[in-house]
């Protein structure tokens, strides 16, 4: 089964199309239940695939550590824009199956829907997951919008020969 798991409704940007973090009434900022009762619900899957969500999950670190070390058999993928990319170790990087980073495409549409400078910030973590021995999926996640092209878009993406697929909404 696949578990997506919220670590946090909180997000360290104010993309245009979601404004940034959620309500803390709707997603919690905080994950409201132990580590203990997470495994219990999991370990008897025999083949969990577990997806840390967010927000932006990487404000979490600690939380995705103490899960990945809790159910070692499971399968992990990870959505997150890339900009804290440095809050996990390499061998926990290297752990994931599959990693999304958020880009929209060329660096004028990432940047005017993201914010100045976080285009350069996705490559530069795609960079560092190839160099330090990533060998699962890394997808580009791209979200679709007015200013988008999608065929300029996703041809840019696929020209940088950084990423193994591309997904977008």
């Amino acid at each position: 089964m696949l578990y997506f798991i919220f670590t946090t409704g909180r997000c360290n940007l104010q993309c245009k199309y979601c404004g940034g973090s959620f309500p803390n009434y709707l997603v919690p900022w905080n994950v409201k239940y132990s580590v203990n009762d997470l495994v219990k619900f999991i370990e008897g899957d025999e083949k969990p695939i577990i997806a840390f969500y967010g927000g932006e999950p990487l404000l979490n670190p600690k939380f995705i550590v103490e899960v990945m070390e809790r159910l070692p058999r499971a399968k992990y993928v990870i959505q997150t824009n890339g900009v804290l990319i440095n809050n996990l170790e390499e061998k926990i990087w290297r752990r994931f199956n599959t990693v999304l980073l958020s880009i929209d495409g060329r660096r004028r549409i990432t940047d005017y829907y993201r914010g100045t400078g976080i285009y350069d910030k996705v490559l530069e973590a795609a960079k560092y997951l190839k160099n330090i021995g990533f060998s699962g999926d890394l997808i580009a996640r791209m979200t679709v919008s007015e200013e988008s092209d999608i065929y300029l878009e996703v041809k840019h993406l696929l020209d940088l020969n950084l990423f193994d697929h591309i997904h977008w909404q």
